[in-house]
């Protein structure tokens, strides 16, 4: 019995860092691209943040280690990967774009691996440099930064098949409709919560008569 293996399909993820142009088109055009190991990096990027909070060394953490909210970590991270995906997803299919939802979440997920890295190895490091090598740290964090926006403007542009100022436009308006799926979220929230208690307040007062 041959167990199938979630991860095949995937890319050499040093490949991808150094050959995006490659990589991304082989994800566009021959399938390549494994969605468990994308799933597997966000993972990462959801405990690379819990771990930065809680373990980054005592001269460069300011944070409450007793307050530490899982679930506030998984929304800026989990919840935030995940709303860009649905943000770009909708705005690609709005603007003709060609990549497939599958596609989005695997090229997004590859372009994160630098800053994921990034974060990693500054909280190893923030234990055991010294308060006047912190700036060393930002540099690294801002480099990474800065590559994973480069992988996702060349992933993006590549499985959607844009030019680079309609590329631009689309990246736009994906954090337009970032914004828009917040607040509408937020308004449903607002007016479940109000109709509950509206709901409550009646059931009680009829509670209350009878």
């Amino acid at each position: 019995m041959t167990l199938h293996n979630p991860f095949r399909g995937g890319i050499n993820l040093i490949q991808c860092l150094l050959h995006p142009f490659n990589s991304f088109y082989a994800i566009k055009e021959e399938g390549k691209g494994s969605l468990a190991q994308a799933g597997l990096i966000v993972l990462v990027f959801f405990f690379a943040a819990v771990l930065k909070r809680q373990n980054t060394g005592y001269a460069f953490n300011y944070n409450d280690l007793s307050e530490l909210n899982v679930w506030l970590i998984a929304a800026k991270t989990v919840l935030l990967f995940a709303l860009w995906v649905v943000g770009n997803w909708a705005v690609a299919t709005w603007m003709d774009g060609e990549g497939k939802a599958v596609q989005i979440i695997i090229v997004s997920a590859y372009a994160i691996v630098p800053y994921v890295t990034a974060v990693i190895l500054s909280t190893l490091l923030s234990n055991v440099l010294l308060a006047e090598e912190g700036v060393f740290l930002q540099y690294m964090t801002v480099v990474a930064t800065l590559w994973s926006g480069m992988l996702m403007l060349i992933g993006l542009q590549t499985i959607h098949d844009y030019g680079f100022v309609r590329n631009l436009q689309s990246l736009a308006l994906t954090l337009a409709a970032m914004g828009i799926i917040v607040f509408l979220g937020v308004l449903f929230y607002t007016l479940f919560q109000q109709a509950y208690v509206f709901i409550y307040t009646v059931y009680n007062e009829l509670l209350f008569r009878l």
